[in-house]
C-alpha cells in the first residue's frame, strides 16, 4: 500500500462546517484512487460544547451506522470509523476510551487542539483569528504535547494550526515547537501536516505572506528530528478527500520527513482484526 493511497482524516456534514455524507467522499475517495479512508469527525460531548464545530452527541451513533452502510456500499476501499478528539480535562481520559472509543467501536482516536482556556476560564479558539499571546501559544503546546504523552491516540491532527496567529518564528516560539518533536519523538506518536490549512487564505505577517499552516519551521524542526509524519487532507467536502495531498508529498519530500500513511492505516487495521 503506497501512502499516497491512504488519508486518514475526512470529515463530513455533521459536523456543521463541512458537506457530504460518509457515502459521498466514499465515493469521491475511489474515484481518486484512494484504497483506505478513515473518517476523523470532530468528537462530540455529551453536553454539546463546542455544538456549532460538532455533531450532537446523540447523533454519534448515527454518524457509526453511516460508516457501516458504506463498508457494504464500498468494498474496493478500506474504510476507517475514527473521531479527532477535543480534550477537554472535565471528562476523564477514560472517556475518550470508554464512551467514545469502546462504546461506539471505533476503530481509531486522532487527537487535535482547537480550543484552550486561559487562567480565568476563558474559551480561546486556537485558530487563525487573532493574533495569540504567548501565553495562548504555550496553552496551545502544552495541550498538545499532553495528548502525545497520553498514549490515547494514533496521531496529532494539525499540531502547528496555532501557527496562524503567530506573527514570527522566534526563539522562544522555536523552543514551545520543540516540544512537541521532542514528545512525538519519545513517544513514538506521528504527527499531521495537515492539507486544510493550504486551502485557508494566505495571511500578510510582518516578514511574510503565507497559509496559516503548515508552517515550514515548524516542519524543519520535524525534519531535523526525523520525525515521522501522517500527510491528511482534512476533507471539508467530498471534492477535497485528496485535496491538497499531492502538494503535501511533495513538501515531506523535500524536507527528508517521513511519511507513514501506509504504516499508521495498517496498524490501525491490524489491531481492528485482532
Amino acid at each position: 500500500m503506497e501512502n499516497r493511497q491512504v488519508n486518514l482524516h475526512c470529515h463530513t456534514a455533521l459536523c456543521k462546517h463541512a458537506e457530504g455524507s460518509v457515502r459521498d467522499y466514499c465515493r469521491s475517495a475511489v474515484e481518486q484512487g484512494l484504497k483506505i479512508l478513515g473518517f476523523a469527525e470532530h468528537s462530540a460531548f455529551p453536553d454539546n460544547r463546542y455544538g456549532n464545530t460538532r455533531m450532537a452527541y446523540d447523533q454519534l451513533k448515527f454518524y457509526r451506522q453511516e460508516i457501516e452502510e458504506a463498508e457494504k456500499e464500498f468494498p474496493e476501499l478500506t474504510i476507517l470509523a475514527g473521531l479527532e478528539v477535543d480534550y477537554d480535562p472535565e471528562f476523564p481520559m477514560e472517556f475518550y476510551r470508554k464512551e467514545l472509543k469502546e462504546r461506539l467501536r471505533l476503530d481509531f482516536l486522532a487527537a487535535g487542539v482547537h480550543f484552550v482556556h486561559d487562567a480565568a476560564g476563558k474559551c480561546i479558539f486556537a485558530g487563525a483569528n487573532a493574533h495569540h499571546t504567548m501565553e495562548t501559544v504555550r496553552l496551545f503546546i502544552d495541550k498538545t504535547v499532553f495528548l502525545i504523552r497520553s498514549g490515547m491516540f494514533d496521531f496529532i491532527t494539525h499540531p502547528d494550526m496555532v501557527a496562524g496567529s503567530i506573527d514570527r518564528w522566534t526563539p522562544e516560539i522555536k523552543e514551545l515547537f520543540s516540544e512537541v518533536i521532542r514528545a512525538s519523538s519519545e513517544c513514538a506518536v506521528p504527527l499531521e501536516i495537515n492539507a486544510y490549512g493550504m486551502r485557508k487564505a494566505e495571511i500578510r505577517y510582518p516578514e511574510e505572506t503565507r497559509h496559516p499552516y503548515p508552517w515550514l519551521p515548524v516542519w524543519q524542526l520535524a525534519a531535523e528530528a526525523a520525525i515521522p509524519c501522517v500527510i491528511g487532507s482534512d476533507a471539508h467536502r467530498p471534492a477535497d478527500v485528496c485535496g491538497n495531498m499531492p502538494d503535501l508529498f511533495s513538501f515531506a519530500g523535500k524536507l527528508g520527513i517521513p511519511c507513514v500513511n501506509a504504516a499508521v492505516a495498517e496498524k490501525i487495521i491490524q489491531r481492528r482484526n485482532r
